[in-house]
C-alpha cells in the first residue's frame, strides 16, 4: 500500500513581507511618486488617476500613497490632491459592471472629474480653463488605460517574452519614469537614479536584450519630463551598457566602470550644468547595485521537463513497444513449436485407434508382427474413409484384414472414436489459433500506439512556449470548475499554437464561453475547444484558428418503421487543426446495427482524440468488433480527414459507400473497394487524396442512398446550408428506392474561410 504524505508549505516572515510588497506597497509607492511628480508639474493628475484605474485593495493602496505624497506639501498645498483622491474614492461606491468597456469608461469619467473640480476655483483665464480640460481628459485616458491593463494582466498574467506584454511593459516604464523624472532634489534626480540602478540590475540578471526593453522607454519618459533630464538619462543608459565589459571582474569593478563612463559621457557631450548631480546619482546607483545581492534573488524555476527527461520518456515508450512486440513474436514461435511437436494428425489418430482396439486382443502379435504393414495401412485407410464421409461398418475392413481380425466391431468403434477426438482437437486448435491471432494483432496494435507516442519528436525551436500563459490558463480553468487543471501550450513548425489541459473534473461552463476566456488568456484567436473524458480525467484541447473552417450538416432516415437508425456518425477537430468526419453503417438495420456502428464510431473517435494514429486506431476497432460477441459483427467505416490549415483531404473507406466532392464545377467520385471492419484479418484502409478550398462541398453517404449524380451536381450548385442540403439529398434518395428500404445517412461538409 502506498503511503500518502501531505506537504505543508511553510509561510515565513519574508514570504508574508514579500507578498505584501508585491500586492500593496508597490502601488502605494507608485501613488506616492505620481503625486510628487504632479506637484512638480503643477497640474498633472497624479495619484488620483492611478487610484481610479486600479481595482480592489490596489486602488486603496495607491490612494494611501498619494495622500501621503500630498501631505508632504503642507497645508493648504495638500488640499487639492486630497480632494481629487476623495472624489475618486467616492466614485468607488458605484458597483462595477460586468462589461470591461463600461467599467473603464466610468473610471475615466471619475478620474477626469477628480482632476477638474479641485482646480476649478483657480481658473481665472480661458487659457487656464483650456489647460484644465486637457489635464482632465489626460487623467481620464490614463485611468481607462490603467483599468484595461490591470484587467488584462489579472486575467492573462504578465510575460515579458510576449509581444503585447513587452509593449505594455514599455508603456508603463515610460509613464513611471516620466513621473520620476519630475522629482528633482538639490543633489539628485530620482528618475536618473532609478534608471541607473534598473539598467545595472537588469543587464546583470537578464542580459542586454532586456536592457533595451526597459532602457529605451525609460529614457523617452525622462525626455517627456524634461529634455535635459532625458539627455542625461541617455548618457546613463549608455554607460550601463558599456559597463558590461567589466562584468567578469565583479560587481564593484562594474559599478566603478559605470560611474566612469557616465562622467566621461557628460564631459564628451560638453555639458557642465548638473555634472556633479549626475556624478552623485551614478555613484549612488552604482553603490546600491554593488551592495544589493541581486544575484541571490531566485527567479521562478521552470516547470517544464527538459530535453533529457523527454528523451528518457521517449526511449521508455519505444522500449515498452518493442517488449510488447516481442511478446507477440514469442507467442507465435512457441505456438509453432508446440503445434509441430504435439499437434494431432490423421496418422497419429490411426495409431491411437490401433492401440486402443488391439492392445488387449490375443491375436495382436500376429496382426502387428507378421502383418504389421498390412494392418498399419488398413487403419490409415479407415481413418481417411471416415474423413471422406463414409459410415464404417464391420464390412468396411479389407478381405485380408477381415479374415485375420477376431474383433472387427472393436476396430470400427476405435477408429470412429479417435476420428471424433481428432475433429474435436482440430476445432479447439482452430479456435485457439484464431484467438492467438487476435491477441497478437492486438499486441501489434499496442506496439504501434506506443511507437506513435514515443517517436513523436518535437522540434526544439517549436517548443518555445510560455509557462506564464499556461499558469494563467490553469487558474482560469480552475475558476471554471476544472479541478487540478494542468495546461500545456506548444507551437508547431508553422508557429501555430496548440493548447491542451488535463483535470479531474469537467469545466462547468459551455464551450463557447470557455473558448472566449481562453482567447483572452493566451492572446490568440482559437478554435472552439474540445472537451473529452476518459479514465476519470477530463481533457480540454484547442488550437489556433485555422485558415479554413468547415460547417457540417447531417440527416438520417430509418428503415421502414424502425425508430433507431443503424448508422452512426461523429465529427471533431483535433489539436493539430485536422477535422475528422466518421460515418459507420452497422450490419443489418435497427438497434442491432446501431450497436456495431456506434461502437466503431466511439472507439475510433476516442483513440484519434487521444493522439493515436489512424492505422493503429483502425486495427483496434477491427479487433474490438471481432471480440464483441459470438455472432458475426461488422460495420463499415467512412472517414473524411481534412487539414484545415492546408486544405489537404483524404477519404478512407472500409466497405463504405461512395463519397462525392464538389470542387468548382467538378463532381469527384471517391469509391474504394475494401472489406468492412470486424470481418477478420488485418484491416488496411485504402485512401483517396485531394485538396479542398473555400466553397467546396463534401457529401458522405451510406449504402442505403442511391443517388443520381447529375441531379446531385445540380443540387450542390444551389446555395443552401449543409443541414438543408443533407435533408434534401436523403429524402430524394428515399424517394428513389423503388421498394428497397434501408437506413439512409447523408453528411454534408461545407468548406469556407
Amino acid at each position: 500500500m502506498a503511503e500518502k504524505t501531505a506537504q505543508i508549505k511553510r509561510e515565513t516572515l519574508w514570504t508574508r513581507v514579500r507578498s505584501f510588497l508585491a500586492d500593496y506597497a508597490v502601488w502605494a509607492l507608485a501613488g506616492f511618486a505620481l503625486e510628487l511628480g504632479a506637484s512638480a508639474a503643477g497640474a498633472a493628475p497624479g495619484a488620483s488617476a492611478l487610484t481610479a484605474g486600479l481595482s480592489g485593495n490596489k486602488g486603496f493602496a495607491a490612494a494611501a500613497g498619494g495622500l501621503f505624497g500630498a501631505m508632504l506639501r503642507g497645508i493648504p498645498g495638500c488640499f487639492m490632491g486630497a480632494a481629487a483622491l476623495a472624489i475618486v474614492l467616492a466614485a468607488r461606491l458605484i458597483p462595477d459592471l460586468n462589461k470591461l468597456a463600461l467599467r473603464a469608461g466610468i473610471r475615466a469619467v471619475s478620474a477626469a472629474l477628480a482632476c477638474f473640480f479641485p482646480r476649478a476655483a483657480e481658473i481665472t483665464e480661458p487659457s487656464a480653463l483650456l489647460f484644465g480640460i486637457i489635464a482632465s481628459v489626460t487623467a481620464g485616458v490614463f485611468a481607462a488605460c490603467v483599468c484595461l491593463l490591470s484587467e488584462s494582466v489579472s486575467l492573462r498574467g504578465f510575460d515579458i517574452s510576449e509581444e503585447r506584454d513587452c509593449a505594455k511593459a514599455a508603456v508603463i516604464t515610460a509613464g513611471v519614469f516620466m513621473a520620476l523624472g519630475m522629482l528633482n532634489y538639490p543633489i539628485i534626480n530620482i528618475g536618473r537614479l532609478a534608471l541607473g540602478l534598473l539598467l545595472l540590475t537588469v543587464t546583470a540578471r537578464r542580459g542586454l536584450s532586456w536592457c533595451a526593453v526597459f532602457g529605451t522607454p525609460a529614457v523617452l519618459g525622462l525626455c517627456a519630463a524634461d529634455p535635459l533630464t532625458g539627455a542625461a538619462g541617455a548618457v546613463i543608459a549608455l554607460a550601463a551598457l558599456l559597463s558590461c565589459i567589466f562584468s567578469r571582474y565583479g560587481k564593484f569593478i562594474r559599478a566603478a566602470g559605470f560611474v566612469f563612463f557616465s562622467c566621461a559621457g557628460m564631459l564628451a557631450a560638453g555639458t557642465d550644468d548638473g555634472t556633479w548631480c549626475i556624478l552623485a546619482e551614478t555613484a549612488l546607483a552604482g553603490a546600491a547595485f554593488a551592495i544589493i545581492p541581486v544575484e541571490k534573488i531566485k527567479t521562478a524555476e521552470s516547470d517544464f521537463s527538459d530535453n533529457t527527461v523527454a528523451m528518457l520518456l521517449r526511449e521508455r515508450l519505444c522500449f515498452a513497444a518493442d517488449a510488447i512486440s516481442g511478446i507477440g513474436r514469442g507467442i507465435d514461435a512457441a505456438a509453432e513449436t508446440l503445434d509441430r511437436k504435439y499437434g494431432l494428425t490423421l496418422e497419429q489418430a490411426a495409431e491411437r485407434a490401433a492401440d486402443r482396439s488391439c492392445r488387449s486382443c490375443p491375436n495382436s502379435m500376429v496382426c502387428w508382427g507378421d502383418k504389421y504393414e498390412l494392418f498399419r495401412g488398413e487403419f490409415s485407410r479407415l481413418v481417411k474413409a471416415v474423413r471422406s464421409g463414409t459410415t464404417l461398418t464391420e464390412h468396411s475392413l479389407s478381405p485380408q484384414c477381415a479374415e485375420i481380425c477376431v474383433d472387427k466391431a472393436s476396430v470400427i468403434h476405435a477408429v470412429t472414436k479417435e476420428y471424433e477426438r481428432f475433429l474435436a482437437a482440430s476445432a479447439d486448435e482452430q479456435r485457439i489459433r484464431e484467438m492467438r491471432r487476435i491477441y497478437t494483432d492486438q499486441l501489434e496494435g499496442m506496439h504501434d500506439i506506443l511507437c506513435d507516442m514515443g517517436c513523436a519528436k518535437i522540434d526544439p525551436k517549436s517548443a518555445a512556449h510560455s509557462r506564464t500563459a499556461e499558469k494563467r490558463t490553469e487558474k482560469l480553468l480552475c475558476e471554471c470548475g476544472m479541478s487540478g487543471a494542468q495546461a500545456f501550450i506548444t507551437f508547431d513548425r508553422r508557429g501555430r499554437m496548440r493548447f491542451e489541459a488535463y483535470g479531474s473534473t469537467e469545466p462547468n461552463v459551455d464551450r463557447e464561453y470557455l473558448g472566449g476566456l481562453l482567447i483572452k488568456a493566451v492572446g490568440r484567436e482559437l478554435e472552439l475547444p474540445e472537451i473529452t473524458n476518459g479514465g476519470g480525467r477530463c481533457r480540454v484541447t484547442t488550437q489556433e484558428r485555422t485558415a479554413l473552417s468547415a460547417e457540417i450538416g447531417a440527416f438520417q432516415l430509418c428503415r421502414g418503421k424502425n425508430r433507431v437508425c443503424g448508422d452512426c456518425y461523429e465529427s471533431f477537430t483535433d489539436a493539430q487543426g485536422i477535422l475528422y468526419v466518421i460515418l459507420s453503417d452497422g450490419m443489418g438495420s435497427g438497434s442491432r446495427a446501431r450497436v456495431d456502428s456506434a461502437m466503431a464510431c466511439s472507439v475510433i473517435s476516442r483513440l484519434l482524440k487521444s493522439g493515436i494514429t489512424l492505422p493503429a486506431a483502425l486495427e483496434t476497432v477491427n479487433t474490438a468488433l471481432m471480440l464483441k460477441s459470438a455472432d458475426e459483427s461488422f460495420a463499415t467505416l467512412d472517414i473524411c480527414r481534412i487539414d484545415l490549415n492546408t486544405g489537404e483531404c483524404a477519404v478512407y473507406k472500409a466497405g463504405a459507400a461512395v463519397t462525392y466532392i464538389k470542387s468548382a464545377d467538378r463532381l469527384i467520385r471517391a469509391s474504394l473497394s475494401s472489406p468492412p471492419a470486424g470481418t477478420g484479418g488485418k484491416l488496411t484502409l485504402p485512401a483517396q487524396k485531394f485538396t479542398v478550398a473555400a466553397g467546396d462541398m463534401i457529401i458522405m453517404t451510406t449504402d442505403g442512398a442511391v443517388l443520381n449524380e447529375e441531379w446531385l451536381s445540380r443540387e450542390l450548385s444551389q446555395p443552401s446550408t449543409p443541414k438543408e442540403l443533407s435533408e434534401r439529398i436523403a429524402r430524394a434518395a428515399r424517394a428513389a428506392e423503388n421498394g428497397r428500404e434501408d437506413d439512409i445517412s447523408i453528411i454534408a461538409v461545407s468548406v469556407s474561410t
